[in-house]
Parts: structure tokens; C-alpha cells; sequence
């Protein structure tokens, strides 16, 4: 079982310590015995940029012609990466088994939006804005033979839907996100996987406010991973 793991924007070692897909890789390595890549995209790059530096990772990784398809889970801008990647190479997408994206802005994110205005010439704000990802979206359509699926966050359960640090931006993305991500950008009518009580942080195991190896998380994200590659594997 071949896997690779795409993180979002701001690269992936912006949880400092930790890895982006906090323990994810080596847990499925253990419940799976699967071969498992991180790649390491360019952190405010544009997403056309990022997708060739994918592709380039997974065939220095697994070759051109896997025996194993690839099984792609992707958080936030990752997921927009590897649909670029597959609408631009047609002959890796043959080798791909599944693309589930979490968290990812497929109609963009008014954080983003606000970003670009700000800083127009800020590469990653420019395709994660909500003009600049419906783009993405609209000419990346999915590809026959890959199974994609979404899971949206949709904030903690209690009177504190996200973690401090994203409350602000809540203010901007909406009630009605995960402090970052609208839930209509997450979905953007495509094939919902799961909706989870989780921040954009908490769903790849980072509480940004807390330490959770300390107390309970707010989200226990290593069995949605587990649940994402089973429902990819039955493909």
C-alpha cells in the first residue's frame, strides 16, 4: 500500500517539532504496513509550482509505474496541489487509487481573499482566494478510475468552535467553517467522506493553542486516517 500525505500552505514544518501530519505516517505504517511519502511543497508557492514539485517527489519515491496504486490524502492547499497535479500529468493520475482531501478551499477562503488584497503578490494567497481556487476548481475536473472523496471540518463540538488562534479568522471565513475553510468550499458539492468537530489544526493533530500529549485532544485525528485509507482501499 503506497501513500502519500500533501500538506497545506506555509509548508511542512510549521508546526514546529512536529510533523504537519502529526504521527499520521507512522501510524498507518503500523496499522497498515504501508509506504508512506511526506513531501515537502514550497510553502507559499503558487499551486501549478507545487504540483510539478508533487509529482517530482512521488516518482523520485515510487517510480513511474507503481505496482501498488497511490493513495493521496491531502489537507487544506494540498488537496488543490494534487488535483492540479492530476489534471497536468495524465500518466501519473493512472497510477492513482484515491484522492481524499481535508479541509481543502476548492471555492477558496475569504482568509484568503482578504490576503491577496492585502498582498496581491503573495503566490499562495493568490490561488487559495476564492477567484483564484473556483479557477483551479473549474479546470481541474476529476479524472475516470480515481475515487475522490472530502472530509470537511466543521468546528469542535462545545461552546468553542476552533482554537483561539483561529477565532479571528472565523470572523472571516464564517460560522459555518473550520476558523479557515468554509464548509461550502470544503464540500463544493463534491463526494463527502466524513464531517468532523475539528478546527483546520485539529485535523491533522495540532491543537495550536494547547499541548494535547498534556490533556485529552478536542480531536482524536488518527482514526479518521485509518478510515480514510480503508474507505481507499476499497476501490
Amino acid at each position: 500500500m503506497n501513500i502519500v500525505l500533501i500538506h497545506g500552505v506555509l509548508g511542512a514544518h510549521i508546526f514546529v517539532g512536529k510533523p504537519y501530519f502529526n504521527g499520521v505516517a507512522d501510524h498507518l505504517r503500523k496499522t497498515f504496513g504501508a509506504r508512506v511519502l511526506e513531501p515537502e511543497l514550497g510553502p507559499i508557492s503558487r499551486v501549478a509550482t507545487r504540483a510539478r514539485s508533487l509529482r517530482e517527489a512521488i516518482v523520485r519515491e515510487f517510480g513511474t509505474a507503481p505496482a501498488d496504486k497511490l493513495i493521496l490524502i491531502a489537507h487544506s492547499m494540498g488537496g488543490l496541489d494534487a488535483r492540479q497535479m492530476l489534471t497536468d500529468h495524465a500518466e501519473l493520475a493512472q497510477c492513482v487509487r484515491s484522492l481524499t482531501c481535508v479541509a481543502t478551499p476548492h471555492l477558496g477562503s475569504p482568509v484568503a481573499t482578504l490576503v491577496n488584497f492585502i498582498d496581491p503578490f503573495h503566490d499562495a494567497a493568490t490561488d487559495l482566494s476564492e477567484a483564484g481556487a473556483r479557477a483551479i476548481n473549474a479546470k481541474c475536473p476529476d479524472r475516470e478510475g480515481i475515487r475522490y472523496r472530502e472530509v470537511v471540518g466543521i468546528g469542535r463540538l462545545g461552546k468553542k468552535p476552533t482554537a483561539n488562534f483561529f477565532v479571528p479568522l472565523r470572523k472571516i471565513a464564517g460560522k459555518e467553517s473550520d476558523g479557515v475553510v468554509p464548509v461550502a468550499s470544503a464540500l463544493a458539492g463534491r463526494h463527502l467522506l466524513e464531517e468532523v468537530h475539528a478546527d483546520h489544526a485539529d485535523i491533522v493533530g495540532h491543537d495550536v493553542d494547547d499541548i494535547p500529549e498534556l490533556r485529552p485532544r478536542k480531536f482524536e485525528h488518527l482514526p479518521l486516517y485509518e478510515r480514510i485509507v480503508r474507505d481507499a482501499a476499497t476501490s
